[in-house]
């Protein structure tokens, strides 16, 4: 526990967790619990998405002759083998092109993404677009997609992170992402646009306004360990602890890349006192 005769910098709303850290583990000590803000970068994503229905029998025929027959045949040529009007076969064939199962050209051939609808027994429904957000946070290292907004809230009063803590930020341009990548965040993220065993799937997106930037709060906890004689970093998104983001700025501080003083904004004087009559009391 914290020496009472010192004095600490613990943020009044923040008092309930610094407790509950110290009820349960005696051997750490909170000098210091703050508030802080810290930016993000936010794009919004236009995403285009298909989903399956069930393909027709004439649909699987010319799909499948597409896939099965060497050489592929040619519209007419289908027609023939299957004794049909060739306006109806290449009605069909032009509804399959403008779902991108087949490609424009002649003969008949399969597009990859008609192949993966094909195998679920589908093809794809006319597409259609959303919008999502996709937010960078250079603290946690990630960048996530969101179904809605943020809530830009966050009080300017509170101290800008960025002054004490220099994370790197890698300038990250969304738009050239290949779409697996943007495919994979999404499952990631846990948005349900893009699922490919369900036969919904992402296949597009672009950039529809400039990069924005927004603020998120989070708790910064400076966390003596009497047993290990070592100062640790927390961070914390409301109750929620990232790690990532406390491992890293515990790595800057053991590294001297951060002022101890500065994060607990106390003397040497009060962090040192403080410290050694902890260890006297271990």
């Amino acid at each position: 526990m914290f020496p009472g005769s010192f004095y600490r910098n613990i943020d009044p709303h923040l008092k309930s967790i610094v407790t509950e850290i110290e009820t349960e583990n005696p051997q750490l000590s909170v000098f210091a619990a703050r508030q802080f803000r810290y930016s993000l970068r936010k794009n919004t994503l236009e995403l285009t998405v298909k989903e399956p229905r069930p393909f027709n029998v004439m649909e699987e025929f010319i799909i499948r002759a597409g896939q099965e027959f060497e050489p592929p045949p040619t519209g007419d040529e289908l027609a023939s083998i299957l004794g049909l009007d060739p306006v109806f076969v290449h009605s069909t064939i032009s509804t399959l092109q403008s779902l991108q199962t087949l490609a424009l050209k002649s003969p008949i051939t399969v597009t990859p993404e008609g192949q993966l609808f094909y195998e679920k027994g589908t093809v794809p429904l006319p597409a259609y677009t959303v919008e999502i957000y996709a937010v960078t946070d250079f603290l946690e290292g990630k960048l996530t997609c969101k179904n809605e907004d943020l809530n830009n809230d966050v009080s300017m009063k509170l101290p800008d992170l960025a002054y004490l803590v220099k994370i790197e930020q890698i300038n990250i341009d969304i738009s050239i992402l290949p779409l697996e990548r943007i495919q994979q965040i999404i499952q990631n993220s846990g948005l349900t646009f893009h699922v490919p065993e369900a036969g919904k799937i992402v296949t597009a997106f672009k950039v529809i306004q400039p990069t924005q930037i927004i603020w998120k709060n989070i708790s910064l906890l400076v966390i003596f360990d009497g047993i290990a004689d070592k100062f640790k970093i927390q961070i914390r998104s409301g109750k929620r602890i990232s790690e990532v983001a406390s491992t890293s700025v515990t790595s800057l501080l053991n590294e001297g890349r951060i002022s101890l003083a500065a994060l607990c904004d106390l003397s040497d004087a009060t962090i040192n006192s403080a410290r050694a009559k902890i260890m006297s009391n271990s």
